[in-house]
């Protein structure tokens, strides 16, 4: 009688417990709220611990708007399009104006030589020597001052300016290919922690509500024990699995907690902020993955291969540096009355000058096709890290192909399991019923469907970080 009681409580609780977890997935966590605050008051004071509902979409955009990474790229695509401007200036004409002041205050005796100095006036020499001073007196107490502007503008050189545009503008888009790289990268990594957390959570749920149907039993096999109606051993079986229940718990829990301050950061919100999930993982996807894919959709991939574009020009830029210059110069200045030592000078109106300069290099010993050759090495050098890449790149496409093809299959074996699990749990509970079969006999098989249920949840959430990571390697994140 009292074995008969036992196997009608227990297989209540069980079919209740089982049945309860059939609608995949368990969402460990949810609100309707967008966020809200929890308040816990403490004996020094009261402390508030932010609460936020987060989705996938959301998740994606908070992720973008907080990472440093997508700000460094950000930040780079500007520096880029400044250095395009200053390439473009190059080639525009230069002004300037200068002024000059001096002030002279000098007392200064020039020496003159003896001479000789005879001039004949009617007929007679007049010998003029002693009229000439031994010395002249240059002192000077003026202002001299001298205002002029110029323009210069380059004409020709070697092809500098032009190339220096190009190797600009191809700066801009290798920072666009990086900025598409980092968002992808960004969002990767916060749709895998958002589905690490829920899978955490989600196996969280199941061990709390597993471990409410051990307390359930335990409390009544209890009752049954102390009307002799149940074995001690019955509740020993039950207390041991409870147990085990307690450390995976603990276990978990450390792990969630450990998820959680990690989506924390990745979206840009407060370490000790609680989370509640608001998507999962839906039961069967409703498209089959492309498989097809194209490097050149890779932003790694257009990167290098315009960083090898980059180096092209560059051979053009140091080859413009032994190339004639060409430049134009045109000036207007005014020179202020200047007083030396009696004598005055002054412009009667300003000065205008113009200056056509031509260099030509001749000889330097090899420098300029020495720097051109090296040029080109380095150019070789980014082609084969290019084509040495673009292998990497497929292999990496493929790895992860592979992995989400193996996930696929993971998920086929994993509701099989599931499934298996199910069915052996009713044979154990109808072979208990029918005394062919033990209570631990059928705690092992619900703790063996408490298993195939997590890993049902393991193979979901890996199916959706391998999709995530396919796409990213693709270049269709």
């Amino acid at each position: 009688m009292k074995k008969i009681t036992i196997i009608s409580l227990l297989g209540v609780i069980i079919t209740t417990f089982c049945f309860s977890q059939t609608s995949y997935p368990v969402t460990a966590i949810a609100s309707k709220d967008k966020s809200q605050t929890n308040t816990y008051k403490t004996e020094g004071g009261q402390y508030e611990t932010q609460q936020i509902s987060l989705s996938v979409q959301q998740c994606r955009e908070m992720a973008l708007e907080n990472s440093e990474d997508m700000k460094i790229a950000r930040y780079r695509n500007e520096q880029a399009r400044i250095e395009k401007r200053i390439a473009q200036i190059a080639g525009l004409p230069k002004f300037s104006a200068s002024g000059t002041y001096a002030y002279m205050n000098s007392d200064i005796d020039i020496g003159l030589p003896e001479m000789d100095l005879k001039i004949p006036i009617m007929g007679n020499e007049v010998d003029l020597s002693d009229m000439i001073p031994e010395t002249i007196n240059m002192g000077t107490n003026t202002d001299i001052y001298m205002i002029g502007a110029n323009v210069q503008q380059p004409i020709y050189a070697g092809g500098r300016i032009i190339t220096g545009n190009k190797m600009a503008e191809k700066g801009i888009e290798i920072t666009e290919e990086n900025k598409i790289m980092m968002r992808m990268s960004v969002i990767a990594e916060a749709e895998k922690a958002y589905w690490t957390y829920f899978s955490v959570n989600d196996k969280i749920n199941l061990l709390r509500q597993y471990e409410a149907l051990l307390d359930t039993l335990h409390q009544s096999v209890s009752d049954m024990v102390s009307v002799k109606m149940a074995t001690e051993n019955d509740l020993l079986k039950i207390t041991s699995r409870k147990s085990n229940i307690r450390y995976q718990m603990q276990k978990a829990v450390n792990g969630m907690e450990l998820s959680r301050m990690e989506l924390c950061r990745i979206i840009g919100v407060d370490l000790d902020t609680k989370i509640i999930l608001t998507d999962s993982v839906p039961k069967e996807d409703s498209q089959r993955p492309d498989y097809s894919y194209d490097l050149s959709m890779r932003p790694e991939y257009r990167m290098l291969q315009k960083q090898v574009e980059l180096k092209e020009l560059n051979i053009k830029n140091v080859r413009g540096d032994y190339l004639p210059t060409v430049g134009l110069m045109a000036g207007y200045s005014y020179l202020g009355k200047i007083d030396l030592g009696g004598i005055s000078m002054r412009m009667n109106r300003p000065s205008a000058s113009v200056i056509l300069s031509v260099s030509v290099p001749i000889f330097n010993f090899g420098e300029g096709s020495k720097k051109i050759e090296n040029a080109r090495k380095a150019r070789d050098i980014q082609l084969e890290e290019f084509n040495k890449t673009g292998k990497q790149l497929t292999i990496e496409i493929q790895h992860a192909e592979r992995n989400l093809q193996d996930a696929t299959l993971l998920i086929n074996t994993a509701e099989t399991a599931l499934e298996q699990a199910k069915a052996n749990l009713r044979s154990v509970r109808d072979n208990y019923e029918v005394g062919m079969g033990t209570l631990l006999d059928v705690l092992d098989a619900q703790t063996q469907w408490q298993e195939a249920y997590s890993n049902m949840i393991d193979a979901r959430v890996q199916y959706k970080i391998s999709e995530v990571e396919f796409l990213r390697v693709t270049g269709r994140l």
